[in-house]
């Protein structure tokens, strides 16, 4: 049994003051492990996380009181840094590897204090060949050597708190400690032919009174000896269910044991595991992912960690981000290169979600020392020890080489060699190995010819967004799977920004929180105000200076515009693209950052519109110039379905000009298009492409019904011009409470773009959405962890962006109804 060690207090000297321990000397703090070094610093006041310092002068000591032990083993799971190990005056080792653990045999040890000493000035290894390129993004260049996350080492858009210390347990176990009594020595568990199959081997005690078997999905599974303690099964599972993506199935996990008769004690819980089957189809340079044999649009982000303080993840925490994924439509994450190895909470919450994973190894942009034989080892053994801990999670998707090298080295001239020892090399043939049912790609970007291509293979497609192309680039691109894709500056939500950066969005505070390219003039602030002006006419500087408030509202719509633009396109029918990540998940430090949520974690804008364009069944409009609206519908279930779609056009938002309607039938997994004139059964200029005059209308709107029960699945919207003008709206609002809480019901006689709903007390389940006149649209209320607010005081604002004003809403006005128990007649 394993004890962890408590306790810990941290103690800052100069680099190099003490070669031993500091006994006795010096101030020490308390000090959390698992922990990082600017986690208890900050927490003494000791360290601004707003103005963070270098800390390469200093060394940190950690110390706890060590008790007097018998033989046994010290494991250190997770040392970030430099890290020398000390037991009293002794030295027991040095470290400085953050993607291995380390475990020191110890003999029986007299009562004294354990120190752990992270060298602030230690000096990266000096390593065979030299770089043929330096990524400006990253500093010191020297990180290239060492096996170090780069996190903190990214000042255009990473706080730099550089990560230092133990950030995983620290534990011993004394060597006559119960250990458990099977180990896996390997498991494979696959999808072939619709079946089941597990292949597996595990070392157990010896002698056994019966033979052992397995426990999976219901099945009783015979395993057969195959050496001194060591037994194996390979074959069919009948009858289990297998692992799916959760947009298009159920992602069923079944749990394991081995079993032994006459002696209980010694069966064992071998954890779970989902069967399934990932094949890449690379046909006509394209990159599609099928699970098992399902065509799947793979939708998702770029994930950044839950805490970049303390990298790890309360698990609260972890999981309700997950959740926010599966109820936004996202069904892939990948962990990229620039961020670091999570931890088995998350690939257990990805597996029990049904999201895919796609799994980089730590490498990103550098020229890394190949040729160096002790840097290639050290990467074989990082590489061994991920792929091995997470060999039975079904979430793993695809493994990737890394981030964005190939592409530095073909950007800057550098000649990339065919057999290149490390992405095409070891890596390759470790994951061929290890994870035979995980595909593997050597880098992103891949595939193209130069390697940045975005119509061919694997791409970094930030035409629309950092590049501030027209939306039309995302077709004439030709994108067949964007692994990173749009950057953009998004602003949170109104309620969710601080006071003082919603009051002034052109102070320093502001622009600390707007990432940028390192050494770049421009920063992503400027990208969106680019959109603001091409999409709505108006001058984003004047306007940031005489309206702040329409400003940061304008540059959220431009958010919304711009993804529901990008993934209506990616994902018909006709589209070479088959997935698409955004860059990133979540915001690293407070202000209008990359992330769809905000540092706190909180959903943007941005989120909710990626959201509704997510959804296994999906309703899409794309604007196709001088041949109207293409309306798509995409369905991702395995049933078909009878379904209405109607169009019409109104003008002032709200007089219909124009409409039409189609019953249809949809297939399981299929998808339908209609154009604009087939559902109006007569040419009308939808996209205004014409310009016969001025335009008759000024919104397209389509809705997608259930034919039999009429009920509404959802809508889309079009606007040949965006910037609307400013009207009444004619909200009418009726609040309910129920037993899941208060219920706001809105609905509008004229066309609501972008309708928000903004409270200091409660959160909204969906916002910024457009509200078509007539539909009633049901936003329910959370309350926000730690607010309390007067409950005569308490309500929210209404707005939207063409309405001339805000409508308030008090909770204490709202209508109890009770919740209809499971059964009852609606």
């Amino acid at each position: 049994m394993s004890s962890r060690l408590s306790d810990w207090t941290l103690q800052e000297t100069a680099a190099g003051q003490w070669s031993e321990p500091p006994v006795g000397e010096g101030t020490w703090l308390p000090a959390p492990v698992p922990g990082t070094v600017c986690e208890a610093l900050a927490a003494a006041g000791r360290f601004d996380l707003n103005a963070p310092r270098a800390l390469q002068g200093s060394d940190f000591w950690y110390r706890c009181d060590w008790p007097a032990s018998p033989a046994g083993k010290l494991h250190m799971d997770g040392l970030a840094g430099s890290v020398e190990i000390w037991l009293g005056s002794t030295l027991l080792g040095r470290h400085a590897h953050m993607g291995v653990p380390l475990e020191l045999d110890l003999a029986a040890q007299a009562a004294g204090q354990l120190y752990l000493c992270v060298r602030g000035q230690a000096s990266a290894p000096k390593r065979a060949g030299r770089a043929r390129w330096r990524p400006r993004m990253i500093q010191p260049a020297s990180l290239r050597d060492v096996r170090q996350t780069l996190l903190g080492h990214m000042p255009g858009w990473c706080p730099e708190w550089v990560p230092l210390g133990p950030y995983q347990a620290v534990r011993f176990v004394p060597a006559d400690a119960p250990s458990p009594a099977w180990s896996m020595q390997s498991v494979q568990a696959e999808a072939r032919e619709g079946q089941a199959h597990l292949s597996l081997r595990l070392q157990g005690p010896t002698p056994l009174p019966a033979l052992p078997y397995l426990l999976c999905a219901g099945q009783r599974l015979a395993l057969q000896p195959v050496g001194a303690g060591v037994y194996c099964f390979e074959g069919i599972v009948p009858g289990a269910a297998l692992w799916t993506p959760h947009t298009h199935g159920v992602p069923a996990c079944h749990a394991l044991s081995v079993q032994v008769p006459e002696a209980p004690a010694l069966s064992q819980d071998l954890g779970e595991l989902g069967f399934r089957h990932v094949t890449v189809d690379t046909t006509e340079g394209g990159f599609a992912l099928r699970v098992n044999g399902l065509s799947v649009f793979c939708r998702g982000v770029c994930w950044t960690p839950t805490d970049l303080l303390r990298l790890r993840s309360d698990p609260a925490a972890l999981q309700h981000q997950i959740d926010w994924l599966v109820q936004g439509g996202a069904n892939m994450v990948r962990v990229g290169g620039t961020m670091w190895y999570e931890d088995e909470a998350f690939y257990r919450a990805c597996n029990r979600a049904g999201l895919l994973v796609w799994q980089d190894f730590m490498l990103a942009n550098f020229d890394y020392p190949a040729r160096d034989a002790a840097f290639m080892a050290e990467l074989q053994a990082e590489a061994t020890y991920f792929l091995t801990r997470t060999r039975q999670h079904p979430c793993l998707a695809v493994l990737c080489g890394g981030s964005e090298v190939r592409q530095q080295a073909e950007m800057l001239g550098v000649d990339w060699p065919e057999d290149d020892p490390v992405f095409t090399g070891l890596l390759a043939r470790l994951s061929a190995a290890l994870r035979p049912d995980v595909p593997y790609v050597a880098n992103t970007p891949w595939g193209g010819a130069p390697v940045f291509n975005t119509s061919q293979g694997v791409s970094h497609y930030y035409g629309v967004g950092a590049y501030m192309r027209g939306f039309d680039d995302a077709r004439r691109a030709q994108v067949r799977f964007a692994s990173e894709c749009l950057a953009l500056a998004h602003v949170p939500a109104e309620a969710d920004l601080a006071a003082d950066l919603a009051r002034h969005p052109l102070d320093t505070h502001w622009k600390r929180g707007t990432p940028r390219d390192l050494g770049a003039s421009w920063d992503f602030d400027d990208v969106r105000d680019h959109y603001v002006q091409t999409l709505y006419g108006v001058e984003p500087a004047r306007l940031r200076r005489e309206d702040p408030v329409r400003y940061l509202d304008l540059g959220r719509a431009v958010s919304c515009d711009l993804v529901e633009a990008v993934f209506s396109e990616w994902r018909r029918a006709a589209s070479p693209c088959a997935g698409g990540l955004v860059w990133q998940w979540r915001d690293l430090r407070p202000g209008a950052g990359w992330g769809l949520l905000d540092e706190a974690g909180q959903p943007k804008p941005v989120w909710h519109a990626l959201s509704r364009h997510w959804q296994p069944l999906q309703l899409l409009i794309t604007d196709e110039g001088l041949n109207g609206l293409d309306l798509h519908v995409v369905h991702e279930g395995d049933q078909a379905l009878d379904l209405v779609l109607s169009l019409q056009a109104l003008r002032d938002g709200q007089r219909v000009v124009v409409e039409g309607q189609r019953h249809f039938t949809v297939a399981g997994r299929g998808q339908q298009r209609f154009s604009s004139t087939e559902l109006l059964g007569r040419f009308f200029d939808t996209t205004y492409a014409y310009r016969f005059g001025p335009p008759a209308h000024d919104v397209c709107v389509a809705t997608l019904r259930a034919a039999h029960s009429q009920a509404l699945l959802g809508w889309a919207v079009h606007l040949p011009q965006r910037a609307l003008p400013r009207a009444e709206l004619g909200w009418q609002t009726r609040l309910e409470r129920d037993d899941q809480g208060l219920a706001l019901y809105v609905t509008a006689s004229r066309f609501s773009q972008y309708l928000h709903f903004s409270s200091a007390s409660h959160r909204p389940d969906v916002d910024w959405f457009h509200l078509p006149p007539g539909v009633e649209q049901c936003i329910r209320l959370q309350p926000r962890e730690g607010v309390t607010v007067e409950p005569a005081l308490a309500g929210g604002s209404l707005g939207a962006l063409n309405s001339l004003s805000e409508r308030w809403v008090r909770f204490s006005e709202a209508i109890e109804r009770s919740t209809p128990a499971a059964g009852d007649a609606p």
